[in-house]
């Protein structure tokens, strides 16, 4: 609306100055005709020359002031575009790096709940390789296997962990008879060995690493414990292996025939809930 009316101003002082322009043209005309030819002629020059300034000069001062003040406001206008231009490129430059802020929070969430469910993963994994080694080596009794993984499920993740920390704690052979029995059950030591291995991705994962929390629970918290624990009956298998290659080495000409409990010794006794502290 307002761009029509600034047309219909400027057309009207268009015409308006033509109007003006015309009757001046007219009105010199009229005079200049009275003089004749002869009278115009008869001037001296100086005169001529003034005659001629007047009749043109109020013509020429009049478009030259509309000239220039239509300029004026075409660069108004052109500085006013250039100045719109301006905002819309900032405010494009601002549209862009706010979502590129976007992008980059939404990158960030999803690598966090990438980690959040692998270290689910990683722990519910954990906590099955835990379960395993409890329940057939007796660490925890039937019923107590289902309790703890009833506290697992409403949001205890160290359930199925705490009975080898709390037994550890109590008593300071558990750590032996946990690798004697281990050594006994190929079965537990599947597990146990998955669960250092499980483990150890967990804490080498990069995602964990960058959160503290999990990186401080992966390196010093239950789960490391536990994991010590097992890797004692890794540490004794290893020992056990080269004393029996050093003893087969050492042996010439004995007895071919001995049985597996004679050169292992007697099988290792699977805790039970009578040999648990109280």
């Amino acid at each position: 609306m307002q761009s029509k009316v600034k047309l219909i101003l400027h057309w009207s002082v268009f015409v308006l100055a033509v109007a003006i322009t015309t009757g001046w043209l007219v009105l010199c005309f009229v005079y200049l005709s009275r003089l004749g030819w002869d009278g115009l002629m008869s001037l001296e020059p100086g005169a001529l020359a003034a005659t001629l300034a007047a009749a043109a000069g109020p013509p020429v001062a009049l478009w030259l002031i509309l000239v220039v003040t239509a300029q004026r406001q075409e660069l108004v206008g052109l500085k006013s575009a250039v100045l719109d231009f301006g905002l819309a490129v900032r405010r494009g430059q601002h549209h862009a790096e706010s979502q590129g802020r976007a992008l980059l929070e939404i990158s960030a969430a999803s690598q966090r709940k990438a980690a959040k469910d692998e270290l689910a993963i990683g722990l519910d994994d954990l906590a099955s390789h835990a379960s395993v080694v409890a329940e057939r080596l007796g660490v925890l009794e039937p019923n107590g296997i289902l309790q703890a993984w009833e506290r697992y499920g409403s949001g205890d993740r160290w359930a199925l962990m705490r009975p080898f920390i709390d037994r550890a704690a109590a008593e300071t052979d558990f750590g032996d008879r946990l690798a004697g029995a281990l050594e006994g059950d190929a079965v537990s030591q599947l597990a146990a060995s998955a669960f250092v291995r499980r483990l150890d991705l967990l804490r080498g994962n990069g995602a964990a690493g960058e959160q503290k929390l999990i990186h401080e629970i992966l390196v010093d918290g239950p789960v490391v414990q536990v994991a010590r624990l097992f890797t004692k009956e890794e540490a004794s298998v290893a020992e056990a292996d080269v004393s029996n290659a050093d003893e087969d080495q050492g042996q010439i000409g004995g007895d071919q025939s001995v049985s597996i409990e004679g050169c292992l010794g007697p099988q290792p006794t699977l805790f039970q809930p009578d040999s648990k502290t109280a």
